[in-house]
């Protein structure tokens, strides 16, 4: 998800249940912007830890995979007003993707604990009340 790509069916992944996280976002009509784009609004305190965010009006998906060579854990610098976001109504979960992660709730600026190898796909959303 870095590279807004996925396994394939021929790698013995099977990416529907990613696939599945995409549709409830609406990827089609997010706005990629890469580790790799300086004004990338989302991005990890650690430089061996990447970050990619799939930017919406009233949320975002970020992925987030580690280059480390050991467990560690990080924490992401949210750039809000790019995301057009207000922290205090933020909140920040990982949903559950079969065979990738558990469903686990985070603050917005926690520490997210990293798996040499690994990653996460977080929902950042905007409460509205």
């Amino acid at each position: 998800m870095l590279y807004g790509m996925t396994a394939r069916y021929y790698q013995g992944a099977d990416p529907k249940h990613i696939w599945k996280v995409w549709d409830d976002l609406g990827i089609h009509d997010a706005e990629m912007i890469g580790y790799w784009v300086p004004s990338c609004p989302g991005k990890a305190d650690h430089e061996g830890i990447l970050a990619t965010v799939y930017r919406k009006k009233d949320r975002s998906l970020i992925s987030i995979a580690s280059w480390a060579k050991e467990s560690i854990a990080c924490r992401l610098r949210i750039d809000w007003a790019a995301l057009g976001m207000n922290p205090r109504n933020a909140s920040l979960s990982a949903p559950e993707i079969p065979d990738f992660q558990k469903e686990t709730r985070f603050a917005p600026s926690p520490e997210i604990p990293m798996e040499p190898g690994r990653g996460w796909l977080l929902l950042l959303e905007e409460k509205t009340t």
